[in-house]
């Protein structure tokens, strides 16, 4: 086994050092393929293999619901920008992470901060409307509606600033689909 400062080294084997390194700290992973690349960074499609196969049916049995009328063709992936230090090309099959604390937090800005907001602004709503004599309700409703909406205003607000400023956050490609990586648990030295 050759150290990290050797020369023999190669980059690439450096760098899928460092990927296992951040893929066993809490990334999660998602197969996807590349579209396009551009100064360090990639825009992929992520596969659908990981998804619920009930999706992809059109009209079978348990997959129709009251709104399924509206979308008459099946449900479209959207590209990802992710970083790409393996330089991989268009049409690769590459495997893309991101840290689950960062899932976890985008998750939270986006459901629970705008119902905070909902819940705190129904509030003051109301209280405000009782005070001058307005029938509490519509206070409620008219303020919980402006705070779910300034809610999910300051989610994407804060989401673009952490997404600008911590790089940490940034989803990254780790390795190509084909490429293995062993846990250093399972290596016997000689």
């Amino acid at each position: 086994m050759l150290l990290d400062n050797t020369p023999e080294r190669s980059k690439n084997d450096l760098l899928n050092t460092n990927n296992n390194r951040q893929r066993l700290e809490g990334m999660i992973e998602q197969t996807a393929r590349v579209v396009s690349t551009q100064h360090g960074h990639a825009w992929v499609l992520p596969s659908n293999s990981t998804n619920c196969k009930a999706c992809s049916v059109k009209s079978g049995a348990g997959c129709s619901n009251a709104f399924s009328f509206f979308n008459s063709s099946k449900a479209k992936c959207e590209p990802i920008y992710v970083q790409n230090p393996l330089h991989a090309k268009p049409g690769d099959e590459v495997i893309i992470g991101t840290q689950s604390t960062t899932l976890v937090l985008y998750s939270l800005l986006a459901y629970l901060l705008p119902l905070v907001s909902m819940l705190v602004f129904s509030i003051l709503g109301s209280q405000v409307f009782q005070m001058l004599s307005f029938p509490q309700e519509a206070g409620a409703i008219l303020a919980g509606v402006a705070g779910l909406l300034s809610g999910f205003k300051l989610a994407n607000w804060l989401a673009v600033h952490m997404h600008q400023t911590h790089e940490g956050m940034h989803p990254v490609i780790l390795r190509h689909k084909d490429h293995f990586i062993y846990p250093a648990s399972g290596i016997s030295h000689v």
